[in-house]
Protein backbone atom coordinates (compact mmCIF):
# COMPACT_ATOMS: atom_id res chain seq x y z
CA UNK A 1 0.00 0.00 0.00
CA UNK A 2 1.18 3.28 -0.77
CA UNK A 3 1.06 6.72 1.13
CA UNK A 4 0.51 9.76 -0.58
CA UNK A 5 2.35 12.74 -0.50
CA UNK A 6 1.72 15.20 2.48
CA UNK A 7 3.53 18.02 4.17
CA UNK A 8 4.36 15.85 7.19
CA UNK A 9 5.90 13.14 4.86
CA UNK A 10 8.41 16.11 3.51
CA UNK A 11 8.65 16.98 6.86
CA UNK A 12 9.73 13.85 7.40
CA UNK A 13 12.12 13.16 3.95
CA UNK A 14 13.86 15.93 5.23
CA UNK A 15 14.71 14.52 8.60
CA UNK A 16 15.41 11.38 7.74
CA UNK A 17 17.90 12.57 4.96
CA UNK A 18 19.41 14.86 7.50
CA UNK A 19 19.75 11.87 10.94
CA UNK A 20 21.17 13.01 14.19
CA UNK A 21 20.68 16.46 13.01
CA UNK A 22 18.21 18.58 15.00
CA UNK A 23 15.97 21.00 12.64
CA UNK A 24 13.99 23.80 14.32
CA UNK A 25 10.32 23.35 13.38
CA UNK A 26 10.43 27.24 11.48
CA UNK A 27 13.10 26.12 9.15
CA UNK A 28 10.78 22.63 8.25
CA UNK A 29 8.00 25.16 7.61
CA UNK A 30 10.15 27.53 5.94
CA UNK A 31 10.88 24.67 2.95
CA UNK A 32 7.14 24.35 2.62
CA UNK A 33 6.75 28.00 2.18
CA UNK A 34 9.54 28.01 -0.74
CA UNK A 35 7.36 24.91 -2.23
CA UNK A 36 4.18 27.09 -2.41
CA UNK A 37 3.40 29.22 -5.33
CA UNK A 38 4.32 32.87 -5.41
CA UNK A 39 2.18 35.26 -2.94
CA UNK A 40 0.73 32.07 -0.87
CA UNK A 41 3.44 32.60 2.03
CA UNK A 42 1.19 32.78 5.42
CA UNK A 43 1.46 36.43 6.98
CA UNK A 44 3.55 36.33 10.32
CA UNK A 45 1.84 36.76 13.37
CA UNK A 46 2.16 39.82 15.89
CA UNK A 47 3.53 39.99 19.09
CA UNK A 48 -0.03 41.86 20.51
CA UNK A 49 -1.77 41.11 23.68
CA UNK A 50 -4.50 38.61 23.52
CA UNK A 51 -6.62 42.00 25.02
CA UNK A 52 -5.13 45.78 24.72
CA UNK A 53 -4.98 47.68 27.58
CA UNK A 54 -8.14 49.83 26.74
CA UNK A 55 -10.07 46.57 27.13
CA UNK A 56 -9.07 45.62 29.90
CA UNK A 57 -9.82 48.65 31.72
CA UNK A 58 -12.64 48.55 30.43
CA UNK A 59 -13.43 44.95 31.55
CA UNK A 60 -11.84 45.69 35.33
CA UNK A 61 -14.13 48.84 35.37
CA UNK A 62 -16.97 46.72 34.29
CA UNK A 63 -16.22 43.80 36.92
CA UNK A 64 -15.88 46.74 39.52
CA UNK A 65 -19.04 47.68 38.82
CA UNK A 66 -20.93 44.20 38.88
CA UNK A 67 -19.35 43.24 41.93
CA UNK A 68 -20.68 46.93 43.56
CA UNK A 69 -24.63 46.43 42.21
CA UNK A 70 -24.15 42.37 43.35
CA UNK A 71 -23.08 44.04 46.77
CA UNK A 72 -26.06 46.63 47.25
CA UNK A 73 -28.53 44.46 45.61
CA UNK A 74 -31.24 42.49 47.48
CA UNK A 75 -31.40 38.31 45.78
CA UNK A 76 -34.19 38.55 47.14
CA UNK A 77 -36.19 40.72 45.28
CA UNK A 78 -35.21 40.12 42.11
CA UNK A 79 -33.42 36.45 42.14
CA UNK A 80 -33.45 36.98 37.90
CA UNK A 81 -31.45 40.36 37.94
CA UNK A 82 -29.10 38.79 40.77
CA UNK A 83 -28.54 35.42 37.97
CA UNK A 84 -27.69 37.89 35.21
CA UNK A 85 -24.98 39.72 36.99
CA UNK A 86 -23.48 36.83 38.35
CA UNK A 87 -23.25 35.37 35.30
CA UNK A 88 -22.10 38.27 33.72
CA UNK A 89 -18.77 39.05 36.52
CA UNK A 90 -17.91 35.09 35.82
CA UNK A 91 -17.69 35.85 32.28
CA UNK A 92 -15.71 38.60 33.01
CA UNK A 93 -13.44 37.08 35.46
CA UNK A 94 -13.11 34.09 32.73
CA UNK A 95 -12.03 36.36 30.29
CA UNK A 96 -9.75 38.24 32.19
CA UNK A 97 -8.11 34.90 33.52
CA UNK A 98 -7.66 33.53 29.65
CA UNK A 99 -6.05 37.39 28.36
CA UNK A 100 -3.16 37.28 31.50
CA UNK A 101 -0.74 35.34 32.17
CA UNK A 102 1.34 34.91 35.86
CA UNK A 103 1.12 37.55 38.00
CA UNK A 104 -1.37 39.48 35.44
CA UNK A 105 1.22 39.92 32.71
CA UNK A 106 -0.56 39.82 29.19
CA UNK A 107 -1.06 37.30 27.52
CA UNK A 108 0.27 37.11 23.67
CA UNK A 109 -1.01 35.66 20.49
CA UNK A 110 0.87 32.33 19.77
CA UNK A 111 4.28 33.30 17.98
CA UNK A 112 5.36 32.12 15.04
CA UNK A 113 7.91 29.25 16.78
CA UNK A 114 4.82 27.80 18.49
CA UNK A 115 2.94 27.84 15.59
CA UNK A 116 5.40 25.85 13.41
CA UNK A 117 6.26 23.94 16.40
CA UNK A 118 2.20 22.89 16.63
CA UNK A 119 1.74 22.53 12.77
CA UNK A 120 4.90 20.37 11.93
CA UNK A 121 4.28 17.91 14.72
CA UNK A 122 0.43 17.88 13.46
CA UNK A 123 1.73 17.35 10.15
CA UNK A 124 3.91 14.16 11.12
CA UNK A 125 2.22 12.73 12.98
CA UNK A 126 -1.00 12.55 10.83
CA UNK A 127 2.17 10.89 8.05
CA UNK A 128 3.17 8.46 10.63
CA UNK A 129 -0.14 7.24 11.09
CA UNK A 130 -0.58 6.86 7.38
CA UNK A 131 2.56 5.00 7.07
CA UNK A 132 1.94 2.95 10.31
CA UNK A 133 -1.44 2.07 8.36
CA UNK A 134 0.77 0.77 5.48
CA UNK A 135 3.49 -0.53 7.22
CA UNK A 136 3.18 -1.58 10.76
CA UNK A 137 6.92 -2.25 10.99
CA UNK A 138 7.79 0.93 9.53
CA UNK A 139 5.53 2.93 10.84
CA UNK A 140 6.12 2.01 14.56
CA UNK A 141 10.41 2.31 13.96
CA UNK A 142 9.51 5.93 12.35
CA UNK A 143 7.93 6.78 15.68
CA UNK A 144 10.57 5.64 17.99
CA UNK A 145 12.78 7.41 16.22
CA UNK A 146 11.17 10.55 15.33
CA UNK A 147 11.35 13.52 17.59
CA UNK A 148 9.34 16.57 17.00
CA UNK A 149 8.60 19.85 19.14
CA UNK A 150 10.07 23.30 18.57
CA UNK A 151 13.44 21.33 17.51
CA UNK A 152 12.85 17.97 14.96
CA UNK A 153 15.21 14.83 15.07
CA UNK A 154 15.33 11.65 13.61
CA UNK A 155 17.08 9.49 15.59
CA UNK A 156 18.14 6.06 14.11
CA UNK A 157 18.92 3.05 16.45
Amino acid sequence: MAVDNSVGLQHLAVLIANPGQEIHALDLTALQTLRKPYGEAAAPMSAQPVLDQQAERAYKDRLRDLVAELDNHDPLNDAERAAVLRLEHDWLVAELAAATGLAGRARRFTDDGERARIAVGKAIRRALSRITEADHLIGEELRATVETGQRCCYRPR
